[in-house]
């Protein structure tokens, strides 16, 4: 690769790329207020320049990794250039920062957005891309090539997914790092040596990734070959399901997400509805009830409701549907309920599959309480949904007010 690549600013992720991309054999400039940063970096083909004019003259594809709340005014002083910025391919790594406000401010450039992480630093990062209205073809296939060096790249079509790209792969590594804790400190805390204990929960995590890379064979099963009946670690994994570790993984990165929205200026975090539900039935079939919880901009609101004769499924569908009812505009909307069912049927695309074959389901025939399922797919697509599942009568205070709410509908039926 013989291209010319300037770099506005050199921080801890910029850093880590200009090491990377030394790989490329390319010439490397680099602008930023703090040179000592650098000084280790540079050799004949990386050089230091004294200001971003001169970098961006210089360079054919410009990374710009300075801080989103230093980006306007940058962007503001490069627009004042004489540098005809056709020519050259910008390459943004800020958090949130669209690639419209880049393409309103430059007109016209060539624009491609990115989100590596951190062990870009080690050549094992994982890096998004989503190539703006200007940029080609060919300056995708550069800029996959380009951050090939330091791991692996997915590129997305649409802009919004790099909001759930950066809440896994840009937010990830914490929650990995997490984990390995937890496994290190459990291991000292019976009897192995601190060096021990750390390599052997972070290899325990190299190897496990790199297996599931190398098998092929769904997560789930991976998980059931190791669980031999009666053995150890179904024990341990039976501890974590009774936990709800998956969905509290799963939570975690979907509130990581939501903070993305807000940072990239869709959508502010008071504007954010969240919808807490639970349905309840006696005999099932028999009397039910449902009960819902609207959270917005600090406000609550609780809903509930009976029917003599229902099933417990349709009490779920129906605490959603009476809930999305009340929104009278488009939200972004967080969902949370304990029936596995009804979040699975949108985060598995259940829904989409049933819709496609006419809502039958399967050889059993066509979705029981189907207009609800109707209703709920329409205001899937009405708003921003998502669906997160929660452990029923455990400790999550809203869902257990739900519960409650249901219940008390049943007894007072409706009363």
């Amino acid at each position: 690769m013989d291209k010319k690549i300037g770099f506005i600013g050199a921080g801890n992720m910029g850093s880590s790329l200009i090491k990377g991309f030394k790989k490329s054999g390319s010439v490397i400039y680099i602008t930023d207020k703090d040179i000592t940063k650098v000084e280790n970096l540079l050799d004949k083909k990386t050089k230091i320049l004294a200001t971003v004019h001169d970098v961006i003259k210089k360079s054919d594809t410009v990374i710009i990794c300075v801080k989103p709340n230093q980006m306007d005014d940058l962007l503001t002083d490069i627009s004042s250039f004489d540098i005809d910025l056709a020519d050259k391919l910008f390459i943004s790594i800020a958090a949130g920062r669209k690639i419209a406000s880049y393409e309103k401010i430059l007109k016209g450039i060539r624009c491609i957005r990115v989100m590596p992480n951190m062990p870009a630093s080690i050549s094992l990062g994982m890096t998004s891309l989503c190539k703006g209205s200007y940029a080609s073809d060919a300056d995708m296939e550069h800029a996959e090539e380009l951050f090939g060096f330091i791991g692996k790249t997915v590129v997305v079509e649409d802009e919004s997914l790099m909001n759930i790209t950066t809440a896994v792969a840009g937010s990830g590594p914490a929650f990995v790092f997490m984990f390995i804790k937890a496994l290190q400190d459990t291991a000292m805390n019976n009897g192995i040596s601190a060096d021990d204990a750390r390599m052997m929960a972070c290899q325990t995590v190299i190897g496990s990734a790199s297996y599931v890379l190398e098998d092929g064979r769904n997560i789930d099963d991976l998980i059931k070959s190791i669980c031999s009946p009666n053995g150890t670690t179904i024990e341990g994994v039976n501890r974590l399901n009774g936990k709800d570790f998956m969905n509290i993984v799963k939570e975690a990165v979907e509130v990581t997400k939501n903070r993305c929205i807000e940072m990239s200026g869709d959508i502010k975090r008071s504007e954010i509805v969240e919808i807490y539900t639970d349905g309840a039935c006696q005999n099932n079939p028999g009397p039910g009830g449902y009960g819902a919880i609207l959270i917005y901009n600090g406000t609550e609101k609780e809903i509930s409701g009976y029917k003599a004769e229902t099933t417990n499924n349709e009490m779920e569908l129906t605490a959603a549907v009476e809930a999305l009812k009340l929104l009278k505009k488009t939200c972004e909307v967080v969902l949370y309920s304990d029936s596995s069912y009804l979040i699975n049927a949108f985060n598995q695309k259940w829904v989409d599959s049933w819709r496609s074959n006419g809502w039958v389901r399967d050889k059993n025939g066509e979705v029981k309480n189907l207009e609800l399922w109707k209703t709920l797919d329409a205001y899937n697509n009405t708003h921003r949904m998502t669906w997160v599942k929660v452990k029923g009568h455990s400790d999550n205070k809203y869902n257990n007010r739900c519960d409650k709410l249901a219940r008390d509908a049943i007894k007072n039926k409706g009363i």
